[in-house]
């Protein structure tokens, strides 16, 4: 019976998430909500109005469901909350935050501002990664097609198959061994992806591994490490800037990152805040963050003005985020390049050989 309920709710959590409204529509929702807020609405009369011209099905849903909240006097946390797989807990507790203090119309504008630079963000992320991703795809796709259906038809013309070149035996044997297991080796690769994932999500060792991985390969480090420190300095603006308090804020940091390293720093700095250390004594001697940063956390940090200065670094860290991918796409395209003309070359010189052999004996 726990087997099929946790199936169940794998199937529920895939489903969810295939049909989950997009960042971008996200962004859109708390824009919107923010003129709303702007123009004195109250919050369920801003759902309504928001309501009438939605026409994503799914979020529509999530609106009907706040109003439904909202008029049984919950608050609008609450109406995020019951939304949970929709709306994160950093975006939940500064609306929370908001609702003692004030300022409604800020915090929702700044959720949008995050909401759209990390969208930007994923967007060239995304895009870096599908070029590489795809050429090697279509070049493995080709040289199995050309393997398989291709090359036995153009070695069987020539006279003996014995006298043929080690090249031309190698591709030779590779492309029965592929004929002959073509199911297997499917099997196989769908078997490493799904391992991949659940070592992924379920072993501690390997994602701790793996994370480690990302943070020591040259280029790539810079890209992970600009990527949290932009996360970090955006989320710790908003959080100071809406009274969430630095405990808090951290466990909300540390719930949000993805990264083993960067999750456990983050519970690091809430633990020595608990202790009634400071941020600047967590983060001094890491290299997960850059020194530069840690620095101004350590002159401004008992001062109001650290979540301003925050603000002002963030775009920095996100351009030279976008910076550093347009420069591993640099790095990798040459590589790329390289890998598709040395398998162009041994798969032409594995035909070209034998047929010079032919030509010179009929010659």
């Amino acid at each position: 019976m726990g087997f099929f309920q946790n199936l169940q709710e794998k199937l529920d959590w895939i489903w969810v998430n295939l049909n989950k409204p997009s960042l971008e529509e996200k962004a859109n929702f708390f824009r919107l909500m923010a003129v709303s807020q702007k123009a004195w609405l109250w919050i369920r009369d801003s759902l309504r109005a928001l309501q009438q011209w939605e026409k994503n099905k799914w979020l529509l849903l999530i609106i009907n469901d706040m109003i439904d909240k909202l008029t049984e006097w919950a608050s609008l946390a609450e109406a995020m909350e019951a939304e949970s797989y929709f709306f994160n807990s950093d975006e939940i507790e500064l609306v929370r935050s908001t609702e003692i203090t004030g300022n409604m119309v800020q915090t929702l504008e700044e959720i949008a501002d995050s909401l759209e630079s990390s969208q930007e963000i994923n967007a060239k992320i995304k895009k870096a990664s599908m070029y590489p991703i795809m050429m090697i795809i279509l070049t493995i796709v080709a040289v199995i097609v050309l393997l398989i259906f291709v090359f036995p038809n153009i070695i069987e013309m020539y006279w003996d198959p014995e006298d043929l070149p080690w090249i031309t035996k190698f591709m030779l044997s590779t492309s029965e061994f592929m004929e002959a297991n073509r199911y297997k080796l499917l099997i196989w690769v769908i078997a490493i992806v799904v391992t991949y994932n659940v070592l992924y999500s379920k072993r501690l060792l390997f994602k701790i591994w793996i994370d480690k991985l990302l943070l020591m390969v040259p280029v790539v480090k810079w890209v992970v490490k600009l990527f949290y420190m932009s996360r970090f300095t955006s989320l710790l603006a908003q959080f100071y800037e809406a009274w969430v308090s630095p405990v808090i804020s951290f466990k909300l940091l540390a719930s949000i990152f993805d990264n083993f390293h960067y999750k456990r720093k983050m519970v690091e700095v809430r633990n020595s805040i608990n202790a009634w250390f400071s941020i600047y004594d967590s983060m001094e001697w890491t290299d997960l963050f850059d020194p530069i940063l840690i620095q101004i956390i350590n002159v401004w940090e008992n001062t109001w003005e650290l979540p301003s200065v925050l603000k002002k670094i963030t775009p920095f860290y996100a351009s030279t985020l976008k910076n550093n991918i347009d420069s591993l796409m640099a790095v990798l395209e040459p590589l790329i390049m390289v890998f598709i003309a040395w398998t162009v070359w041994i798969l032409l010189w594995s035909i070209y050989l034998p047929m010079a052999d032919m030509v010179n004996q009929i010659q």
